[in-house]
């Protein structure tokens, strides 16, 4: 039997959802603010705007032997499920946040076919329509989280708290260096350890007063704030994309 979508189809879908714009992180927060506010068209904008990553992410799971359409399609719900979660208050951009929904609902899929092992892959029904709904409090909105195993918030936030360390410790250590050698030695001993080194500790190994530790921390930590609010997008290769599923046969 034949694929229902051709690789023509997914090219058309690709460059199409490539004419919506990037947001910055203003845009973004204004937007998702006035999605709060009840204003669906502010988070339409958010979702198409978003749309390149969840088929950039999709992307690791095509090799499993799955329509990539339809991984494309689970990848949009999980991105529509992740706005009607998402807290721009934060200061998590909307990407890094929707990214677990995002493989959540690719994942869940998948793991509904191996269950069935009936070979057939009719669970997506079509791609998410880019003029849908997406009204937080509505009830068609609220039976998609049906098709998760877990929505756990300490998974939500477990994931945050990761996607946001990996991106505090790749800006620390950038180049051109944006902190000195003692700088980031400081850092990561306060907030990268466990149990993390406290003022005493640090100002003994490196031979200066606590205090100068203290203020050493405070402007290294008001340096790195500066660079992120300059920062106006986040780039799909700073989208951690592993995954775990084996490969999947093929039947015949």
């Amino acid at each position: 039997m034949g694929s229902r979508y051709s690789s023509s189809d997914l090219e058309i879908y690709t460059r199409r959802i490539k004419d919506y714009p990037l947001l910055t992180r203003d845009e973004e927060v204004r937007l998702a603010t006035d999605y709060r506010n009840g204003d669906v068209e502010a988070g339409q904008r958010i979702v198409s705007s978003n749309l390149r990553f969840v088929v950039k992410i999709s992307q690791s799971y095509f090799h499993l032997g799955y329509r990539p359409l339809e991984i494309i399609q689970e990848g949009n719900m999980g991105l529509v499920k992740a706005l009607t979660r998402y807290d721009p208050d934060k200061g998590v951009r909307f990407i890094c946040y929707a990214i677990w929904w995002i493989k959540a609902y690719i994942k869940n899929y998948i793991y509904k076919s191996y269950q069935a092992h009936t070979g057939s892959l009719m669970h997506a029904k079509g791609l998410v329509s880019l003029d849908c709904s997406l009204s937080s409090d509505g009830e068609e909105e609220d039976k998609l989280i049906d098709h998760m195993h877990d929505e756990s918030p300490d998974q939500e936030d477990s994931y945050v708290c990761k996607e946001r360390r990996s991106f505090l410790l790749n800006l620390i250590s950038s180049h051109p260096p944006i902190l000195s050698h003692r700088e980031i030695y400081i850092l990561k001993k306060r907030f990268f350890c466990d149990p993390p080194a406290t003022l005493k500790d640090i100002a003994t190994s490196i031979g200066v007063t606590r205090e100068r530790v203290r203020q050493i921390e405070a402007r290294s930590l008001q340096r790195i704030k500066s660079v992120i609010d300059r920062q106006q997008s986040i780039l799909a290769e700073d989208i951690s994309l592993e995954h775990t599923y084996p490969m999947r046969r093929r039947r015949f």
